[in-house]
């Protein structure tokens, strides 16, 4: 290949960074040239050179827009429909198959993320080279062959965006896991509010815009749970981080399940005021929420009334992320001492 496109990781490098809208399609293009284009029986030496020169010279500008995308492929089928008519073309390809698999395999090599079903690959290849085959012993058309090449190649592009649309679905299932409480699905779990105070606090102390943290604890959960049952309880927790998620999010906080029956709602950029004025439209809307114990898939008549604490409480010079959480937490140790169902505020 041209020394242009010897560093092809560099290049892929790149595309990675700039993320352009049709990836997966830039990436089939350098692929066909690096390594299906020198082993195509359709072109002569001097061919492959002209057309590797030409792509990599397009390449190495790092222009991933979408026109020079259409002329790159334009381009490629010039080629195609300048050499086509001067082969043996039965023989040929049959290689062509037999190199398009070798590439299949290398891209899936080289996306090892994307494992792209190899059995449905390789039926396609058997029925695009029978196909083909069939259609010279028929006497057909050359240009019908043409057609059924340039198929291939779209057939590789497309099998990249399918293997990029499922690898994408799989990484937002993974930081789905990753990242909130598998019981309270609408909640962040541990790691995820660790790792959220740890950058919130950073912020902070760079900045010193306002940070404030509310702390939820259900009132005599116990109970709930001796009285109607763990499943219950349960159910108790999930339309509570229903409640806690659908406050949190009109003011851009990030709601999360600190422990237990414990919940907790980071608030960047509100003050201590703010904050406790946010924490008791939460502890009403608890109050007044018409929860029903499901038993058997049928709901119970009459509600199970429960309520939440919550303590509050902002971030100060000199503190970490634990001193905020430990303030909030004493916030809510006076609200259950004070008779619960209440929102307390630590000290300014």
């Amino acid at each position: 290949m041209s020394n242009t496109c010897n560093d092809i990781d560099l290049f892929f490098k790149t595309l990675r960074e700039s993320a352009p809208k049709r990836e997966s399609d830039w990436r089939a293009i350098v692929l066909f040239v690096r390594n299906l284009l020198p082993r195509l029986t359709i072109y002569d030496d001097d061919k492959k050179s002209e057309i590797q020169f030409e792509i990599c010279e397009q390449l190495i500008e790092n222009d991933f827009s979408e026109e020079r995308l259409e002329a790159l492929l334009a381009m490629l089928d010039m080629y195609l429909m300048q050499t086509i008519g001067a082969l043996e073309l039965e023989e040929a390809l049959a290689q062509e198959k037999r190199t398009a698999a070798v590439l299949m395999n290398e891209m899936n090599e080289m996306i090892s993320t994307m494992h792209g079903n190899t059995a449905r690959q390789d039926k396609r290849l058997t029925n695009f080279q029978n196909e083909t085959v069939e259609a010279i012993q028929d006497g057909s058309r050359k240009s019908l062959i043409v057609s059924k090449v340039r198929g291939m190649f779209q057939e590789i592009i497309e099998e990249f965006r399918e293997e990029a649309r499922v690898l994408n679905a799989k990484a937002e299932h993974f930081r789905m896991t990753a990242d909130f409480d598998p019981l309270l699905t609408e909640l962040h779990n541990r790691r995820a509010l660790d790792a959220f105070l740890r950058e919130a606090t950073e912020t902070f102390a760079r900045t010193g815009a306002p940070l404030s943290l509310m702390m939820i604890d259900v009132d005599h959960f116990k109970k709930v749970n001796d009285t109607y049952g763990h499943q219950a309880g349960d159910d108790v927790l999930r339309a509570l981080a229903r409640l806690v998620s659908t406050h949190a999010i009109q003011y851009d906080g990030f709601s999360a399940r600190y422990g237990g029956e414990e919940l907790v709602v980071v608030m960047p950029g509100m003050d201590l005021d703010r904050a406790a004025v946010k924490a008791e439209a939460l502890r009403a809307d608890v109050e007044r929420y018409d929860f029903r114990v499901r038993t058997n898939g049928q709901l119970s008549e009459t509600p199970l009334k429960f309520t939440v604490s919550v303590g509050v409480a902002r971030m100060k010079v000199g503190w970490n992320s634990g001193d905020l959480i430990g303030a909030a937490d004493g916030a809510l140790y006076q609200a259950k001492n004070s008779g619960r169902n209440r929102a307390c505020s630590a000290p300014k």
